[in-house]
């Protein structure tokens, strides 16, 4: 990361970085949401290697220095005015800006260069209108910015790690800031001088109390395009897989952040950092008057069970499509509050389908008989449980949870074709639950012409599918022309349809609509008879909360959720925000389920009289019926399927909507339509 600075009045950053290594690869432009915590927007430019960036005070220009060591003004992605500034070093060659900055009016741009030689530029014919010497660079670091307060900026520490803050005039260092792990790269002012960022060569941006040197978040964002911001008391919001890329050390073990996501994932205390500006008061505003590690019972940080896989092997391959699973779940701290076994995506135990037997400490007697239970209060648990493998490849996951953290083993093992019955395989039941609401009662939400479309098409395109892919297919449509119509209660009273899969079924929930995030972050669908309270906000006594959805969708079943939803202008009055999909796939990933969205975070969902549909529908559709057979078998999986529309929705809206497909690692690559 080279530069980081603020979007005037919109409360988002710019930062200047690399997405490959640090030596190489193009730079990138990527803002920053500094209300949410997310990654907004992302594009690359031709930068040189030292790049610097300013914003505007009218958010309309954005200038960067350029690799041939000209400067560029962007309103956009895309091409903008090269200003050929006079730069000159000691060996009489132009030089590359060391610090871009606009005016407070946003008018004139200054440039300022290694030696200490400054320019200021008209923006708008451009012109040079005068040119002079500057403060030279301090410590070696050369970066010089204006506080609001009239303080200067120290570039590097002694390890050039952070930040010292001096007086313009004394030179006495008022403050620092330090935290980056290797070299500090830039410093932008934010809340009127209150606060700061800091861009570091670790890839972090870090926000920061000036006044106490209190560092308040650190934002990353990784090569892949997910995304994290977390605390330093290891709260934090992210991307659907964002979390996967941090790690935490308890003693010498070292643990993935994602293990520990039932009691750190808290986008609220992350919002409510950024919102206040003290992780104090954040704390006390979210947990309600008391910190939450003041409280009595509170652990923080624990270790998750150790969980041990006997037998098979990972990577066995074996001659029966009976097996034995021999597992050892130990905690050394905390009594055990579940344990999961999951095959392909489809929990096989604990299962009331079936008596398992059980080889446990304490119960007397070497492999006694027994219905297999996990023992209220253990700590230390062996069981073997017999499986019936589906098919050629099998995935199968253990997950332990002690209350606080949670450990997850898999394996996959595999049948050769001589292993595979020669019976006719019994295909499963799919249960479908579909969603589409065009019309609402509530003045203030706007309609939409294809939601329902997009309900009774996707019923449609499975139902195709019995015989072939299902035994049997049985769907529930709730729309404004079906049956059911899709009030709160309605829906409300047929979530349950779905409970009625058996472990061996496939379950497809299927939202279209207008759906929108609280206040608070909580994600609502929005029933016909959503109703809007005068000050803008959501009543949530009229809305669906991802916390209904989450609950029946505690299946044993395979699981696939459709989510085609788009935020509703008309409520707003700030009492509420866009789709967050982002954070509506991470609620869920608990359920084990496969997500698509039709958008990534808090993008609109497009609809169009060209395509009948949402853009997300329609590619759905032309994928289940036989365009996303990319590898042409005459089946189209589910790895196809996100592929295909993964490519196509960008390319119908011209980039303005990117679906966000989430598959848990329990799931192996099943089919999800036979084309032939």
């Amino acid at each position: 990361m080279r530069a980081c600075t603020i979007v005037p009045g919109r409360s988002e950053a710019v930062v200047v970085g690399r997405g490959a290594s640090e030596s190489d690869g193009p730079w990138e432009i990527y803002q920053w949401n500094l209300q949410t915590g997310q990654l907004v927007l992302q594009y690359q430019i031709n930068a040189g290697n030292y790049p610097h960036v300013d914003v505007s005070s009218d958010g309309k220009w954005t200038a960067w220095s350029q690799r041939d060591h000209g400067v560029i003004l962007f309103n956009g992605p895309g091409d903008g005015k090269v200003i050929a500034h006079g730069l000159i070093n000691e060996k009489g060659e132009q030089q590359e800006p060391r610090l871009v900055q606009f005016s407070a009016d946003g008018q004139r741009l200054l440039l300022v260069g290694w030696n200490g030689q400054a320019e200021i530029w008209d923006i708008a014919r451009p012109s040079l209108v005068a040119a002079f010497p500057a403060v030279p660079k301090v410590d070696g670091m050369g970066l010089v910015t204006d506080s609001p307060g009239g303080q200067v900026v120290s570039g590097c520490n002694v390890n050039c790690t952070g930040v010292e803050i001096r007086h313009a005039v004394s030179g006495q260092v008022q403050g620092k800031l330090v935290g980056h792990v290797g070299k500090l790269a830039s410093f932008a002012w934010i809340g009127g001088g209150t606060r700061a960022l800091t861009g570091g060569e670790d890839g972090t941006l870090r926000l920061w109390d000036v006044e106490s040197g209190q560092e308040l978040m650190t934002m990353v964002r990784f090569l892949d395009g997910e995304w994290l911001s977390v605390t330093p008391e290891g709260y934090y919001a992210s991307s659907p897989e964002g979390d996967t890329h941090l790690n935490v050390r308890l003693g010498d073990q070292v643990y993935g952040i994602d293990q520990f996501r039932s009691t750190f994932y808290r986008p609220q205390v992350v919002e409510e950092t950024l919102r206040l500006g003290d992780r104090e008061q954040a704390l006390v505003q979210v947990f309600g008057g008391q910190r939450p590690e003041t409280r009595v019972g509170y652990v923080g940080f624990v270790s998750p069970p150790v969980v041990t896989i006997a037998a098979p092997a990972d990577q066995a391959i074996l001659s029966s499509t009976q097996m034995d699973l021999a597992i050892h779940v130990a905690d050394a701290t905390y009594p055990l509050r579940s344990v999961r076994v999951s095959m392909n995506g489809a929990q096989v135990w604990p299962s009331q389908a079936r008596d398992l037997v059980v080889t446990s400490k304490g119960v007397g007697g070497t492999g006694a008989a027994a219905a297999l239970v996990l023992p209220a209060g253990a700590r230390d648990w062996t069981a073997t449980i017999p499986l019936e493998l589906e098919g050629a490849l099998n995935v199968i996951e253990v997950r332990a949870f002690n209350g606080y953290s949670e450990s997850v083993k898999s394996i996959t093992v595999s049948l050769p074709p001589s292993a595979l019955p020669l019976r006719d395989t019994i295909l499963p039941n799919l249960w479908m639950l579909s969603i589409g609401i065009n019309a609402y009662q509530e003045r203030q939400i706007r309609g939409l012409s294809y939601a329902e479309a997009d309900a009774q098409a996707i019923v449609h395109a499975f139902t195709r599918q019995k015989g072939k892919l299902f035994r049997e297919v049985h769907s529930l449509v709730i729309s404004d022309h079906s049956a059911l119509k899709p009030t709160y209660d309605t829906i409300l009273d047929n979530l349950t349809y779905l409970g009625q899969a058996g472990q061996n079924d496939v379950v497809v929930l299927f939202l279209a609509g207008h759906g929108l995030n609280d206040e608070r972050g909580d994600f609502y669908f929005l029933p016909t008879d959503a109703v809007v309270n005068p000050d803008g906000s959501l009543k949530r006594s009229k809305a669906i909360s991802w916390r209904e959805l989450k609950t029946i969708l505690d299946l044993p079943a395979k699981k696939l959720i459709l989510a085609d939803t788009c935020h509703s202008e008309g409520v707003s009055k700030k009492k509420t925000r866009g789709v967050d999909n982002d954070r509506f796939v991470k609620e869920l990933q608990e359920m084990n389920a496969v997500v698509f969205t039709s958008s990534r975070g808090a993008e609109l969902s497009q609809e169009s009289d060209e395509w009948g549909h949402g853009a997300f529908t329609y590619a759905l559709l032309d994928g289940l019926n036989g365009k996303a057979d990319l590898v042409p078998d005459g089946k189209v999986s589910m790895k196809e399927l996100d592929t295909y529309v993964s490519e196509t929705v960008p390319q119908l809206t011209n980039g303005a909507q990117h679906p966000i497909t989430d598959t848990p690692q329990g799931y192996s690559n099943f089919p999800v339509a036979l084309v032939r």
